[in-house]
């Protein structure tokens, strides 16, 4: 198996606008006075290895951290628990699947099974980053559970030394860059699993830079494209940080979108969400769920390209200054799309709408 290392990515090139669709996903809760606020969860204890094995029922809490290797019970040593997760009980009758609710709400980042036999772990886990975003790197699931997601074509690859590198810098600059972001990838991000197309199989396109999916919670999945793309058409030439730490918080809104909509529907019916709406950047018509799931991204993204920006120099600069405009036109074609439908929806998901609004940049005066 080799590293996902690659110096540039298929047809790379310093800008170029893609016919195909950003990653699909999910992630959110409330947005409240015009800036979202990310679920909180427990506070993680400092992780460390546990040479002796916790006995079966031993209670494991958000005030916990369990290392890589550590050994609970009967439950696989490959086993990271996200912070925030919380289990009455780990005992060697215990079978963990993907989003298993722990008794305090919690979700399990990682899927086990007793004795480590059969499951769909995430196996090989790799942690990144010193400070408040930590990027738990895993080899993957097992290629039965990729096939379910529809990723059937891909295949987990280990990081390389210049991918390891650019892990550890994008969980380190992430908080000074944005704090909002930094949260919702620390809350939201139990797993980063990287992913290569099979020889000869390209089942989502060349275009597909990252993916989650409400199936398995807390993880997701980064493409080599993820290190160089910037939705909806932009492309660094080389690998970089910033592209992987937007390709981490787009996935990261999707979940927390996800979690959302757990609670409050946004939609009316499932007729609604199916509706088609027309999308000029794609010259294609996406579902209205679709449509809400990237708009809800391309309102946070502008905030988080201006502050990238700030710090760019060079053609980077340039690339990102059209990126930035081109994220802010895209939340506002698709919010007015969806505004002029407000049959389709819930009174929670038009609240949703009108707190989206709030998060574009004003029109300047012409």
């Amino acid at each position: 198996m080799k590293a996902l290392d690659h110096p540039h990515p298929p047809h790379s090139v310093a800008a170029t606008a893609t016919a195909a669709g950003t990653a699909t996903g999910t992630g959110t809760t409330a947005i409240a006075g015009g800036a979202a606020q990310p679920p909180r969860t427990g506070t993680a204890g400092t992780a460390g290895t546990v040479r002796t094995a916790l006995a079966p029922g031993t209670a494991v809490d958000a005030r916990t951290a369990v290392a890589p290797g550590t050994a609970v019970g009967a439950v696989d040593a490959t086993t990271v628990l996200a912070p925030g997760t919380a289990l009455a009980a780990v005992d060697a009758t215990t079978t963990l699947t993907p989003g298993t609710p722990g008794t305090a709400g919690g979700a399990v980042a990682l899927v086990v099974a007793p004795g480590g036999a059969g499951g769909n772990r995430l196996e090989g886990v790799a942690e990144f980053g010193t400070g408040s975003v930590r990027l738990r790197c895993a080899a993957g699931p097992e290629r039965g559970v990729l096939t379910e997601l529809g990723l059937g074509g891909y295949r987990p690859v280990p990081p390389g030394p210049g991918t390891g590198a650019r892990l550890a810098e994008a969980a380190d600059t992430l908080a000074e860059l944005s704090p909002f972001a930094a949260g919702v990838v620390r809350d939201m991000v139990g797993a980063v699993v990287l992913l290569e197309p099979r020889a000869g199989r390209h089942p989502l396109g060349a275009t597909m830079s990252s993916y989650s999916s409400p199936r398995l919670p807390s993880t997701v999945f980064v493409t080599e494209l993820g290190m160089h793309r910037l939705p909806p058409g932009f492309m660094f030439a080389e690998p970089s940080v910033y592209s992987l730490q937007e390709s981490l918080f787009h996935e990261a809104l999707l979940l927390w979108l996800n979690e959302a909509h757990r609670i409050s529907r946004p939609f009316r019916t499932v007729r609604s969400r199916a509706v088609n709406v027309y999308v000029s950047w794609h010259n294609a018509w996406w579902s209205a769920e679709r449509c809400l799931r990237e708009l809800f991204v391309f309102a946070h993204l502008p905030a988080l390209r201006a502050a990238a920006l700030e710090r760019a120099r060079g053609p980077q600069r340039a690339l990102l200054a059209a990126a930035h405009r081109s994220a802010s036109a895209c939340a506002r074609e698709l919010l007015g799309s969806l505004g002029a439908r407000p049959e389709l929806f819930t009174r929670p998901g038009l609240e949703l709408l009108e707190q989206i609004a709030r998060l574009l940049p004003r029109r300047r005066a012409a």
